[in-house]
């Protein structure tokens, strides 16, 4: 990274440009506006780390004009004269950073990384926006219909923030997957992504997977066993089925996210939480907490930010770009050769209400994929694959499927093909 010093004491110069040279990256430093003003055009910097008082200037005018010129560069404001007044104009003017002398070679260590991981985010969403226009995809998660934009666009906004998230929606409609996607977008995404089925895991054992336990904390507690908490240190905890946890487990948990630190089972060392927490649940919140099975101070920690999953039958037009989707990850995976989907099968996946939604889905297309011969999926293999009952209420929603946009856009090749694999 290309950084350039504006700074009139030659001692701070020369030590910021060592400093950078030790992070990796290519220093130039100057003592005045002018000279600043001038270096700007010819050495073209990502970064300015400029002092707020020159001899001719102001530091800020030259990071304002800077950004201006350039809104991709980054600025770093240092000063010997901190003040608040002097921390916002400087923020407003889009410095990323505002450092006090004198700096520490750590100081600016931090802030680089920081910038690092902001850029590598930046890169990150940029390449998932454009595969979404490219593919309706983001993450894994699969769609272009408009309850399915407003997701992503939710997605894309949390993604940003540390706050807990509270994802609902019927089961298979992707809980998982989106809490997945939040995490790959957020700045905790080199970390570990930790999943916990609440719903999955004896009532009596849960808390000593959650938090760890001691050893000889209980029968059977051989050696010290670290939780999923601690596994999950730096990066994102998801909590499926969070309903299905106990009532005295939610207070113990309450307590971690309020206190920010637990204890082991049996132990008596209180252990600093650094975690983002998704919790998900197919219940509606509100009769959980009526029904018993969802404190409600718990509720409010847990739903700072809320996100509704809708059930595939409510967006019938993404079925057939998710059932060509998931037939190129089998298709990936096993090498048997197999192209696309014939029209029909198509309006058949169309024109089912998939109780299951779209885990369903995925599990039909791969029994379609395996007891299919040939290059094509074909209408008979779907249908020995769906419910009878299903096969009555077909219809006339077969007919329409398959002149949905997003499924002509997304696997019109497929559909085009004939047994032989060849374009007709």
């Amino acid at each position: 990274m290309k950084v350039l010093i504006v700074e009139d004491d030659a001692s701070t110069r020369k030590g910021l440009e060592e400093c950078i040279r030790d992070l990796g990256g290519e220093a130039r430093s100057v003592g005045t506006a002018k000279e600043a003003t001038r270096t700007l055009g010819e050495f073209d910097p990502r970064l300015l780390i400029v002092d707020i008082h020159l001899p001719d200037g102001d530091g800020i005018e030259i990071l304002k004009a800077a950004r201006e010129s350039d809104p991709d560069r980054e600025g770093i404001v240092i000063t010997g004269q901190g003040s608040i007044d002097n921390a916002i104009e400087a923020l407003r003017a889009g410095a990323f950073d505002y450092l006090l002398k004198p700096l520490r070679p750590a100081q600016l260590e931090v802030v680089f990384n920081r910038l690092a991981e902001r850029r590598r985010l930046e890169s990150e969403v940029e390449t998932l926006r454009a595969e979404l226009q490219e593919t309706g995809r983001l993450g894994d998660l699969v769609g272009r219909s408009e309850v399915m934009a407003r997701v992503f666009d939710v997605i894309r906004r949390v993604a940003r923030s540390n706050a807990p998230v509270l994802v609902t929606g019927a089961s298979g409609s992707g809980k998982e997957v989106a809490a997945r996607t939040i995490h790959r977008l957020s700045r905790r995404a080199s970390k570990p992504f930790v999943a916990f089925n609440c719903g999955a895991i004896s009532p009596t054992l849960i808390e000593s997977e959650l938090f760890g336990h001691e050893r000889g904390s209980f029968t059977g507690a051989e050696k010290r066993r670290v939780g999923y908490f601690e596994e999950a240190m730096g990066g994102t905890l998801f909590l499926d089925e969070i309903t299905e946890m106990g009532a005295e487990l939610q207070v113990k948990l309450l307590r971690v996210l309020e206190d920010r630190t637990l204890r082991r089972v049996g132990g008596s060392q209180e252990l600093k939480v650094d975690v983002r927490l998704i919790s998900a649940t197919n219940r509606d919140p509100a009769e959980a907490i009526k029904e018993g099975k969802l404190r409600e101070d718990l509720y409010y920690r847990l739903n700072v930010f809320p996100m509704a999953l809708p059930a595939l039958s409510e967006r019938r037009e993404d079925i057939p770009l998710l059932a060509e989707h998931f037939r190129k990850l089998i298709e990936e995976q096993e090498r048997s050769g197999i192209t696309g989907w014939d029209p029909g099968a198509l309006a058949m996946l169309h024109s089912y209400d998939w109780p299951g939604n779209v885990r369903e889905l995925r599990n039909v297309v791969h029994r379609a994929y395996v007891m299919t011969e040939g290059k094509v999926i074909r209408p008979e293999v779907v249908q020995s694959l769906l419910p009878r009952e299903a096969q009555r209420a077909r219809g006339q929603r077969a007919e329409h499927a398959v002149s949905v946009p997003s499924q002509r856009k997304s696997v019109g090749k497929a559909v085009k093909r004939g047994a032989g694999g060849r374009k007709k």
